[in-house]
């Protein structure tokens, strides 16, 4: 073929090819074995293909199963089914508690999904590719924290380093009673399969983070919600995953003005974004306004972008706004919905049958990639 193609254009062709294809076509010959897995071909391969195949994956947990389903649905305006993923993993009875017996999910970056073992003694964190069906198991460090008489609460990151081309996991440990700590802040990079300690920014008055109200990976930073002790103040905590730096952004005047509104982190379109939602517990009712920073770190530029109130319904959680304006929600029966201007609210079929009971549900936008392709192992026979 390459007497008939020029080098750029047979990277333009495979470069479109889906990953389980690639992975073939990396026995053809010893110089596309060598192309398809060097660092540029691979974020070449992220680009072009996801740009043309834009999909979703859906994660639901499902009772009493007790196991994990996970759909890829393609972005159009029902979700409609593209194709289910086999879930290799299985936490066995002497892992889990039986209120929760489900991984817990740390993110999901570049088509790797990074998983927790919560209630394992063994605290095994997941890094899984199903495009190509590779992980990488990691093991954290068991450290001598200040007071073993105290509970710590374990908060995570996940995110990609492009100068090292690399992924990374941090571990925040945070003392979970008074939180007069700061926290301890470990990074595991997957590359070199190690963990090290860096240290906390000393000036920060943010002691608290808000790990349950999710965190999200965008322009080569992690981002957390955090507080100080009581909560009184809060804002966006960051971690540039190349320099592993600190930083801070502060949220809008709005949050300011209503700060007993709960407000989750989630990113729209390519802007950082912040989603508050008004569930009375005895009304039927619900309001959903989210901000987006148009400006990345300028506080100045946070902008109001969706402002609806349903003073008889209530969607449930906000889970993600789409780039064409539908807001996605989770219904208290863990069903997936989507509330159109125009077409107004419906449930979406997803990953589960009729009549099963949901744990919970969540949905991500997914991109195949080669990410973990000669790292981890294979999870064909798991």
């Amino acid at each position: 073929m390459a007497d008939y193609l020029s080098s750029e254009l047979i990277v333009k062709i495979l470069s479109r090819l889906p990953s389980k294809s690639l992975l073939r076509c990396r026995s053809v010959c010893k110089s596309w074995k060598s192309l398809i897995s060097s660092p540029e071909f691979i974020q070449t391969h992220l680009h072009n293909f996801n740009q043309l195949n834009s999909r979703n994956i859906v994660r639901c947990c499902l009772q009493p199963e007790n196991r994990e389903a996970y759909t890829v649905h393609l972005d159009d305006q029902h979700l409609t089914l593209d194709t289910p993923i086999d879930f290799p993993f299985s936490l066995t009875p002497d892992d889990y508690n039986y209120r929760n017996p489900f991984f817990t999910r740390i993110g999901c970056c570049n088509g790797v999904i990074c998983l927790y073992n919560a209630t394992s003694t063994r605290n095994e964190i997941l890094l899984w590719n199903p495009s190509i069906r590779r992980k990488v198991t990691i093991t954290p460090p068991v450290q001598p924290y200040r007071n073993y008489n105290r509970d710590h609460i374990f908060v995570f990151g996940f995110g990609y380093c492009n100068i090292s081309d690399d992924y990374k996991v941090v571990r925040l440990v945070c003392d979970g009673i008074t939180f007069s700590d700061r926290p301890e802040v470990e990074i595991y990079t997957v590359k070199t399969a190690t963990w090290k300690t860096i240290m906390f920014p000393q000036d920060s008055n943010f002691c608290r983070i808000l790990g349950d109200r999710s965190h999200v990976f965008l322009n080569g930073c992690v981002h957390w919600l955090a507080g100080d002790r009581d909560i009184s103040q809060s804002s966006i905590l960051t971690l540039e995953m190349s320099r592993e730096v600190f930083g801070e952004i502060q949220l809008p005047d709005f949050h300011v003005k209503c700060p007993s509104m709960p407000v989750t982190i989630t990113v729209v379109g390519d802007s950082l974004g912040l989603i508050y939602s008004f569930r009375p517990l005895f009304v039927c009712s619900s309001t959903y306004k989210i901000m987006v920073m148009k400006e990345y770190k300028i506080p100045t530029s946070w902008t109001l972008i969706y402002d609806v109130h349903f003073p008889d319904i209530d969607l449930g959680r906000a889970l993600k706004l789409r780039n064409n304006g539908d807001l996605i929600t989770t219904s208290c029966s863990c069903n997936l919905m989507i509330y159109n201007n125009e077409t107004g609210c419906y449930t979406v079929d997803v990953c589960c049958r009729k009549s099963v009971k949901l744990y919970s549900i969540s949905i991500d936008r997914y991109q195949e990639s080669l990410a973990l392709l000669d790292v981890g192992s294979d999870t064909h026979h798991q």
